[in-house]
């Protein structure tokens, strides 16, 4: 949004307001290009949790802060399973997670019923990502095929993540981890060295973005 007002409404200003206390991920990449790529457009705050829309006035209500209105607002809801897993109560961690045998992603409530992605409840520093739920289901899908051949699953299955953000419309940064299960506590666990965060945003970057992009695509779609 700040790269199109930048180039087509430059006198428009971008305001994220989040419920956290600091940005998740890439934080301090993406505030040095905030600064860098749009000086004065795009305005971080945090501490900012929605209790109500007016979509009439276009108005966010806040649990603590002023309410405020603005031309477009992009409001995301708080995260949680999909709604399948949380009426049929899969989703049995709060009514927002569902917790499974991370061996193989299947359920602990219910038997040959298998979750993968944003659903799960994580593992130790595990994210919620469209490659980390693509990656969940290969390992998913290989403890099915073990299953119907009355074989044993992987013992020790490994689960990797990259996620890439464009910064401009050439440049990108990424954050990558590998996770590894450990049978002794039974969960994924970080895979020491492996993985890593960008240094700076780059033109490089970009291009291994949009193929990766493409790859993932393919993966899941064609």
């Amino acid at each position: 949004m700040a790269q199109y007002f930048k180039q087509h409404k430059p006198n428009s200003k971008v305001l994220i307001l989040d419920a956290n206390e600091n940005i998740q991920s890439k934080g301090k990449l993406f505030t040095a290009a905030w600064q860098t790529n749009y000086p004065g457009m795009v305005e971080y705050r945090p501490n900012h949790r929605v209790v109500a829309v007016d979509a009439r006035n276009k108005t966010l209500h806040f649990e603590f802060e002023n309410p405020i209105t603005a031309d477009v607002l992009n409001v995301l809801p708080e995260m949680s399973g999909g709604l399948l897993a949380v009426e049929s109560g899969l989703a049995n961690l709060n009514k927002r997670w569902a917790e499974v045998h991370y061996q193989t992603f299947e359920s602990v409530l219910a038997e040959h019923v298998f979750i993968v992605g944003d659903t799960v409840q994580g593992a130790p520093k595990m994210p919620k990502s469209g490659h980390m739920a693509n990656s969940q289901a290969k390992v998913a899908a290989a403890a099915i095929v073990s299953q119907l051949a009355g074989l044993a699953p992987n013992r020790q299955p490994v689960t990797n993540n990259t996620c890439y953000s464009y910064v401009n419309a050439e440049q990108a940064i990424h954050v990558a981890s590998v996770h590894q299960y450990n049978a002794e506590q039974a969960t994924f666990l970080p895979v020491e060295g492996a993985g890593g965060l960008s240094e700076t945003p780059s033109t490089l970057e970009g291009n291994y973005a949009w193929g990766w992009a493409q790859s993932m695509w393919a993966d899941m779609l064609v």
